[in-house]
């Protein structure tokens, strides 16, 4: 019996496209978009939110702080009904 060596290469040679298409999708899929702040960007964030937390600090101590019911109560609902989804 002759085993017809031409068609089983083919054969291997097909075999090895399909995989490496396959790796090449999965690359794809595990490159994700990145974004990076300048060193700059993250001074000027930090110094705007130390500013924040002092300011809300003063409002504390000065018993001008006001708590707003219904952002609470909509924080709270969005939460309930995501655990309820999931």
């Amino acid at each position: 019996m002759k085993i017809n060596d031409v068609s089983r290469l083919q054969g291997l040679q097909s075999y090895k496209n399909s995989i490496s298409k396959v790796q090449n999708q999965e690359i794809k899929k595990a490159q994700v978009d990145k974004v990076e702040f300048s060193q700059a960007a993250q001074e000027k964030i930090s110094v705007d939110k130390e500013k924040r937390i002092q300011a809300l600090k003063e409002q504390i101590q000065n018993g001008t702080y006001k708590v707003d019911s219904e952002k609470i109560a909509d924080k709270l609902l969005s939460n309930w009904n995501k655990g309820i989804e999931e």
